[in-house]
């Protein structure tokens, strides 16, 4: 698994058998659910924009 800060939550995982990208909650270590929609099965670029926007509402979020 790749280093990353941590006050990161969500990241990008690619599976090896899939061609498409999860967004990964390190909490659970599985992709996250958003408003009951699990959120995998993503283009590269789509997945990161999604992980951009997690993550700056996650720190939002715990900054207050």
């Amino acid at each position: 698994m790749e280093k990353r800060p941590p006050h990161i939550r969500f990241f990008v995982m690619k599976y090896d058998n899939e061609p498409y990208w999860s967004v990964i909650d390190i909490f659970t270590g599985k992709p996250h659910v958003l408003k009951g929609v699990v959120l995998n099965r993503f283009e590269a670029e789509e997945a990161d924009e999604m992980v951009d926007l997690l993550n700056l509402q996650d720190m939002k979020t715990r900054a207050s």
